[in-house]
């Protein structure tokens, strides 16, 4: 879009703009683009597939670090608990489900690398998408963000969600709703479970990574330890077979000087 018309002035009494405009990219990613997901997942995986489809690719979906163990108890309940259903999943667990079992083709530098400026596929963006939400998480932080970002930022996630619907329906539902969103009044204490939801998403990635972090140091730590042992070993043999060189150069040394003195 070549340009936005600008938010109604609010009449709620936000702390600053700054603050507003995080809050408004918060309900944008929690209401609009998580429905747009769920629909992406239904489009690919009817509803009544998506149990037969979750435990056909149980084995690929065990490997996949950035679900956490709650997530995974609900996409596998215990036996007599009913099964997910779409509207059950939150952002990232959608985004991993349309990554892993939906068939999608990647996009140009495949999923999750840099996306190019010129690639519309529908795999760039839903990645576009979702770096935006990650981008609109790390200002959780400080919960506000500037007006040039926050006018970059949606219109990033606009065309992207147009896009994705003209090339999945051809409808203009989620088009609508985003500019209904980008127009209205939101008051702080509409917004705050949103604020929230995307605060707690950015805690628990922090945690992922942090886990991460740690799982590759303990398994990193033993074979340091071992190298280091061999080196340690290596070190010691070559010092006692310098030392033997060494003793056994001066032993020659010393039988030659013996030799060469005279005798008186």
């Amino acid at each position: 879009m070549a340009s936005l018309p600008g938010p109604s002035s609010t009449l709620y009494n936000w702390q600053n703009k700054a603050t507003e405009n995080f809050s408004r990219l918060c309900q944008l990613i929690v209401t609009i683009c998580s429905d747009l997901f769920r629909d992406i997942l239904s489009h690919y995986i009817p509803p009544a597939n998506l149990r037969t489809e979750l435990d056909k690719n149980k084995n690929k979906l065990d490997k996949v670090k950035s679900i956490n163990p709650q997530q995974k108890r609900l996409l596998y309940p215990i036996p007599g608990k009913a099964s997910p259903l779409a509207k059950d999943l939150d952002f990232s667990v959608l985004y991993v489900l349309i990554r892993n079992i939906c068939g999608i083709k990647p996009h140009k530098n495949g999923w999750g690398d840099k996306i190019e400026n010129s690639d519309n596929s529908i795999a760039a963006c839903i990645d576009r998408i979702r770096l935006q939400r990650n981008l609109i998480s790390g200002h959780s932080k400080t919960g506000s963000m500037d007006n040039a970002s926050f006018h970059s930022t949606w219109t990033v996630l606009e065309n992207s969600i147009i896009e994705i619907e003209k090339q999945l329906t051809g409808g203009d539902m989620f088009k609508r709703a985003v500019n209904a969103l980008y127009l209205c009044e939101l008051s702080p204490a509409s917004t705050k479970r949103y604020v929230e939801e995307i605060t707690r998403a950015f805690k628990s990635e922090i945690s992922k990574k942090k886990a991460r972090i740690d799982d590759v140091e303990s398994q990193l730590n033993p074979r340091l330890e071992k190298v280091e042992d061999q080196q340690n070993s290596v070190t010691q043999e070559f010092r006692e077979r310098f030392e033997e060189f060494e003793t056994s150069i001066l032993s020659i040394l010393q039988g030659k000087f013996c030799k060469a003195m005279p005798v008186y």
